[in-house]
C-alpha cells in the first residue's frame, strides 16, 4: 500500500515539475489574484511600464441571457479603468478571429451598466496568447484595431485585440516573457514576479 502511495507522489511531483504557463490551468495558478505577475504580463506585451493592475480574476464567467455566454482564462483590470481578457491558446482551433470579436463585444455588453453613457464604456484589451503563429507573419505581435479604409486612420472605439506569438522567444522584452511561458524550473525564469509562485 505504502509503495503505491510513493510510486503516486512520485508520479505527480514529475507531473507538476513538467507543467509551464502555457499550459492553461497552471497560467490561471500562475496570475489567479497575482496583481505582480499579471502586471509584468500586460506591461510587456502592451510595451507600458505605466500599467498598474488593480484585480486580476481566473476563469470569469460572463453570462449572456440572449445568446452565447464565455468563460474568459484571465481578466484584470488597471487603475485607469481599461479591462484586460488574457486567454491561452495551445490549439490554433481555439483562436479564431470571430471568437477574439466575441470575446470584445461581450466585455463591451458586461461593463457598460444600465443609464451610463456610450463614452463611458472602457478600454478593453482581448488578448490571445498562442502556441502557434495562427496569423501567419512571423511577427511577435499582432495588434489589432479598426480603421477607416478611405484615409487609413484608426478608427478610436477603445478597444483593442493583441494577438501574441509564443514561437517568437528572442532577447527582447517580450522574447523573454514568452522564454518564460515554456519554463518548467523557477530558478531560470526572467521574470522574479513569477518564480516564487511557480516555486511554490
Amino acid at each position: 500500500m505504502q509503495t503505491t502511495e510513493v510510486g503516486q507522489n512520485s508520479e505527480i511531483k514529475q507531473v507538476i515539475g513538467s507543467l509551464c504557463m502555457m499550459n492553461n490551468r497552471f497560467m490561471n495558478f500562475m496570475l489567479d489574484d497575482n496583481k505582480k505577475a499579471a502586471q509584468v504580463f500586460l506591461r510587456v506585451i502592451l510595451g507600458d511600464d505605466k500599467i498598474k493592475v488593480r484585480n486580476v480574476r481566473i476563469q470569469s464567467f460572463i453570462q449572456n441571457i440572449y445568446g452565447h455566454s464565455s468563460q474568459l482564462d484571465i481578466l484584470a483590470q488597471d487603475s485607469k479603468g481599461r479591462y484586460f481578457n488574457v486567454e491561452v491558446q495551445r490549439s490554433d482551433e481555439g483562436a479564431p478571429a470571430r471568437r477574439a470579436r466575441f470575446y470584445s463585444s461581450i466585455l463591451d455588453t458586461h461593463f457598460l451598466q444600465p443609464g451610463k453613457l456610450y463614452e463611458e464604456l472602457p478600454d478593453t484589451y482581448v488578448i490571445f496568447i498562442t502556441e502557434n503563429d495562427v496569423l501567419h507573419d512571423n511577427l511577435p505581435l499582432y495588434n489589432i484595431r479598426r480603421r477607416i479604409d478611405e484615409n487609413a486612420k484608426c478608427f478610436e472605439d477603445g478597444s483593442r485585440i493583441i494577438y501574441v506569438n509564443s514561437q517568437r522567444r528572442d532577447n527582447t522584452a517580450l522574447g523573454k516573457l514568452m522564454q518564460d511561458l515554456y519554463c518548467t524550473e523557477p530558478k531560470n525564469l526572467h521574470y522574479h514576479e513569477f518564480a516564487e509562485r511557480m516555486d511554490f
